[in-house]
């Protein structure tokens, strides 16, 4: 009895540990399974937000040309767009329309010349006319207009002045300039502190002559040039006599 209660006791006890052997084996292979499923789910759920991410970002992309032959050209949606007549609804810029030419009215060369000749007996190397641009330009010397120094016209000057002021009159919309010129010698006396005053003032006292013979006062317009538009070198006194001179431009258009 004694013996077999001993045999009885130790099957049990083998038996008690046996089963708590399986016991753990099976706590333990569902746990591996149990963590091989949520591996699973974390895979699928990174895939599907993988994709997601892609699909926003391809919506977001602005369309890219393709390159062919290192020329760009538009994609195929686009190309089919175009051939598709898909630019009809677009608007269309109205053809820019150009401002016509404008045109200038050159002077009559023929009739200035012609009417220059007129005054042709008069002229002499102090009173001569060139021209500019097919505009007469009449040059006045010191000699028939003023005294050295002075501004006050000679009276020998003013048949010449109305021979160019009954010229302006048959020139239509003529305008007047009149310009004086000195030499580079200064001037300083109480009437005309330096050659600005002395070249402005002659040209001041032949548009007065020319208002005198008829010409309009909104015609003219004078101007002194001082030493600063000499005709030739001031380096003797003939070249500097040949400065001292008074131009009036006939300005037609």
């Amino acid at each position: 009895m004694r013996a077999g209660q001993g045999m009885t006791v130790e099957t049990d006890s083998f038996l008690w540990s046996l089963a708590d052997l399986m016991t753990l084996m099976l706590i333990f292979f569902i746990m591996l399974y149990a963590n091989a499923i949520q591996r699973q789910a974390q895979t699928v759920a990174s895939s599907a937000a993988i994709e997601t991410a892609e699909t926003v970002e391809s919506e977001a992309k602005p369309e890219v040309v393709d390159r062919q032959d290192g020329v760009f050209t538009e994609s195929r949606a686009n190309m089919a767009v175009l051939q598709a007549g898909g630019n009809d609804s677009q608007p269309t810029e109205p053809p820019e329309q150009k401002a016509p030419p404008v045109e200038k009215h050159m002077p009559d060369e023929n009739l200035n010349h012609q009417l220059v000749n007129d005054l042709a007996d008069r002229f002499n190397e102090d009173f001569y006319v060139r021209w500019e641009d097919r505009q007469p330009v009449f040059v006045l010397g010191e000699r028939i207009t003023f005294n050295v120094g002075q501004a006050r016209l000679l009276a020998e000057a003013r048949g010449t002045l109305e021979g160019v002021a009954r010229l302006i009159s048959r020139l239509n919309a003529c305008q007047v300039v009149i310009t004086g010129h000195t030499d580079d010698l200064p001037i300083h006396t109480s009437a005309f502190p330096s050659n600005w005053e002395l070249s402005a003032g002659r040209a001041a006292s032949v548009a007065r002559a020319l208002i005198e013979s008829g010409v309009p006062p909104g015609q003219l317009t004078i101007q002194g040039q001082s030493q600063f538009k000499p005709l030739v070198s001031n380096s003797n006194d003939t070249d500097r006599r040949a400065n001292r001179r008074v131009e009036i431009s006939l300005i037609t258009s």
